[in-house]
């Protein structure tokens, strides 16, 4: 269970900055996910935002945080809240973030507690710690202001998945706009998020030199695969992000193919009832609701072996890290008449990448050959290259720190990109301080 060392780990520095806002990144500067934040002015105070890990195959881990005493959550999958349990039980850190986020990160964080018992890779936090973390949070709605110390923040809508946030602070000196994850497309489940004015902007940069093909024709071209695969006698498996994916591509189906036989796994059933419970975060409530009554849920052994004959299974884990999708993947790998789709990013050392670069795959530890059809379809909620370039000019800030991104492929074109446009631009690395200034 043992992450970090006893005594002081941590790179932040112990004293605030002479002058200015200082910034330092404990996980997420120059890579994706795994994300953590310090931000601090020359009076002292100090903020973190998102505490994560990356799920990758072992997972990686942030830098040790110093004590904070609030931090906020800006939504809720875990490569932004897997560390908050540490928090909470190390330093009796308050949690801000909106109701749905807090909603969800109980399930987000047993889930990943259940993971780590089972692929034997070590927390620094253990299950007693998840209840301090549920009794440690504060919930805020968008628009709606509150203080922190000197400072007044605000959530605005982020797009990316129902309860996302992006955090507004205004200091004495400077306004700050933090995205966390964000996009500005609309999606099935929520609306995309809107400009904000600020004089500094950190971004997150995941797609940044990639641009998004039109969404209409990606989903025409995701259907029409689907309605082959179909054709053939086949099962199509998409392995889905729990918290945001599954239910969009359920409400798609449902949309544009309801003669079709699609059933669903896995804990994208429990996140979809905590959406609909909070139906002010969603765009379109009713959708979500009819889309799910339509799609058949697997809720028992008999249930997974029907679904075996469905046109479509939905399952997690979206990056074949484990789940219902592996045992499906299991059995459906034997017939290539099937086919498996992806619909989101599959990061470095997943097994979803393996299986498209390779065509094999570890399942419950045998590497096995997969001789089906994958494809990968682009239904990401994070902005591309083109929504960051419009939404950093739109907030007009001066200086523009780009994070979350892979900092060979990723970043050096958005970079590039926005400082053409007049931005003075920052590309952070993990464990190093920065200070603006001016």
């Amino acid at each position: 269970m043992v992450l970090y060392s006893a005594g002081r780990t941590t790179s932040y520095p112990v004293d605030p900055p002479p002058v200015g806002l200082r910034f330092h990144y404990l996980g997420g500067g120059d890579e994706v996910g795994n994300v953590g934040v310090v931000i601090e002015d020359a009076d002292g105070t100090r903020l973190l935002l998102d505490y994560g890990l990356a799920p990758t195959s072992p997972p990686r881990y942030p830098i040790e945080a110093p004590p904070v005493q609030d931090a906020v959550m800006t939504h809720s999958h875990v490569d932004h809240i897997g560390m908050a349990p540490w928090l909470c039980a190390n330093h009796r850190t308050r949690l801000h973030g909106t109701a749905l986020t807090a909603s969800l990160s109980e399930m987000m964080w047993r889930d990943c507690y259940k993971i780590s018992s089972i692929e034997k890779y070590p927390l620094a936090w253990d299950k007693r710690d998840i209840d301090t973390a549920l009794d440690s949070w504060y919930h805020h709605d968008f628009g709606q202001s509150w203080k922190h110390h000197n400072w007044e923040l605000t959530f605005h809508r982020a797009g990316h998945i129902p309860g996302a946030a992006m955090l507004h602070v205004q200091t004495p000196e400077k306004s700050i706009l933090l995205t966390g994850d964000f996009d500005t497309r609309d999606s099935s489940l929520v609306e995309g998020a809107k400009p904000v004015l600020a004089d500094i902007l950190f971004i997150e940069g995941t797609y940044g030199g990639r641009y998004h093909p039109d969404k209409m024709e990606e989903t025409e071209r995701f259907l029409e695969a689907v309605d082959r695969v179909v054709r053939r006698g086949g099962t199509v498996l998409i392995p889905a992000f729990a918290n945001g994916r599954t239910q969009d591509v359920v409400m798609i189906l449902h949309k544009h193919r309801p003669h079709l036989n699609v059933h669903v796994d896995g804990m994208g059933k429990r996140v979809a009832k905590n959406h609909l419970s909070h139906p002010s975060f969603l765009k379109d409530a009713s959708g979500l609701e009819r889309a799910w009554r339509w799609a058949k849920k697997v809720s028992s052994k008999s249930d997974k072996k029907k679904a075996l004959s469905a046109d479509v299974i939905v399952s997690t884990s979206g990056m074949l890290e484990g789940g219902p999708a592996l045992w499906y993947l299991n059995r459906l790998r034997h017939d290539r008449k099937n086919a498996v789709f992806f619909t989101g990013y599959q990061a470095e050392g997943t097994g979803g990448r393996e299986l498209l670069e390779t065509s094999h795959l570890n399942i419950y530890r045998e590497r096995v050959y997969v001789p089906l059809e994958t494809e990968q379809f682009s239904f990401s909620t994070h902005a591309g290259q083109k929504e960051i370039l419009e939404f950093a000019k739109a907030c007009q800030a001066k200086h523009v720190i780009v994070y979350h991104a892979d900092a060979q492929t990723a970043r050096p074109p958005l970079l590039a990109a926005l400082q053409e446009q007049g931005h003075t631009v920052h590309e952070p690395q993990n464990g190093k301080s920065y200070i603006i200034q001016d």
